[in-house]
């Protein structure tokens, strides 16, 4: 064999014993903004591991509960010793845990698209026993790094009832240093026999004066609709970052024209116009949901500007269409949660507004 031979053989024997590279981790920790002293206490109470097993962080869609989720997850796995009551928020742990990278972390979610539900065999709309069974036989085994082991369910309000009843048994016996959050919009959706087997920490809203600090620093294109979004957000800082973007601002826009009659309108065009864009089924979901949001904030706008101007005296009766219209606009959100086509709940959101 020549010597050619034998090099190119050493360098192919090399590159083979190369272990792949870890995923490219684009996101970074992000501390909670304005939680108050409760959160500090569990906070604390994490990094000691002391944390319950249990543990319910309730707030709503868009108020920064995944931030909560993944700094208190930080506090049990951070190995940092800078600082005995925070983890550090940059080291490698923290940053796969931002990623969703953790061995020792395990994310249960509802599947966002076509592909993801062939792949996983779950629910379009829920979290299903398969799925709880899955993360039950990881969190038997050791922790890869030893500190701890966590299981985090996104959306646990959409658990399966049989999903939960099979999740009793690890919350009743989770085994040492074994950690299960769940993060919920709408926690009446758990069983009782759950939540009396959980803490629940309430995620608080973020001061109007941050939000519109952030906005500013993110936006400053958006200069003149900052007011508007920070009383649609109501304290959320996800949500006044999302409806800051060039496309929220456009299907604000879009939402104005239909309610002020400024053109001729129709209910199957505005659908299109509000997805348009969109090029897989989760974004066309999140377009109708933004779509859905600005149009609530607009009619309670308008239902308080009305109440305002009858100068302290006005019929229950006057108000009576605008708490209907809002009524169905949470219901078409609703009908998202099932799945139903995007362009289908707006347009028939639309046309009961007419109504």
């Amino acid at each position: 064999m020549s010597k050619k031979w034998v090099r190119e053989a050493k360098r192919k024997s090399a590159s083979k014993q190369v272990p792949d590279a870890e995923p490219r981790m684009s996101k970074r920790l992000v501390r909670p903004l304005g939680q108050g002293e409760a959160f500090e206490r569990w906070l604390r109470a994490a990094r000691r591991l002391q944390l319950p097993h249990g543990l319910v962080i309730e707030g709503a869609r868009g108020i920064g509960k995944t931030t909560v989720l993944q700094w208190l997850t930080a506090a049990l796995l951070c190995p940092s010793e800078l600082d005995e009551d925070e983890p550090c928020g940059m080291c490698r742990t923290c940053t796969r845990i931002a990623n969703d990278l953790h061995p020792d972390v395990h994310v249960v979610r509802r599947p966002r698209d076509d592909a993801e539900f062939i792949q996983k065999e779950t629910s379009f709309h829920r979290i299903t026993v398969h799925q709880v069974r899955t993360v039950q036989e990881e969190l038997q085994r050791h922790a890869v790094e030893g500190r701890a082991r966590v299981a985090t369910f996104v959306e646990a309000d959409h658990l399966q009832d049989d999903a939960q009843n099979m999740l009793l048994k690890t919350l009743e016996e989770p085994g040492s240093a074994t950690f299960l959050m769940l993060e919920v919009s709408r926690p009446e959706q758990l069983l009782p026999t759950v939540r009396s087997r959980v803490q629940r920490l309430r995620v608080l809203p973020v001061a109007d004066s941050v939000v519109l600090g952030v906005l500013e620093e993110r936006f400053p294109q958006h200069l003149g609709r900052f007011d508007e979004i920070v009383a649609a957000a109501k304290g959320s800082l996800g949500r006044a970052l999302s409806a800051g973007t060039e496309q929220a601002v456009q299907l604000h826009d879009l939402v104005r024209e239909w309610l002020d009659g400024t053109q001729d309108l129709r209910p199957f065009a505005i659908a299109r116009a509000a997805l348009s864009g969109a090029e897989e089924r989760r974004h066309e979901i999140d377009a109708a949901r933004m779509f859905l949001w600005w149009m609530r904030a607009e009619l309670r706008r308008r239902r308080d500007a009305l109440a305002s101007s009858a100068e302290g005296s006005y019929s229950a009766d006057s108000l009576e269409p605008w708490t209907t219209w809002l009524e169905r606009t949470l219901q078409a959100d609703r009908d998202l949660d099932l799945q139903i086509p995007p362009e289908q709940v707006v347009t028939a959101c639309l046309v009961q507004l007419m109504s």
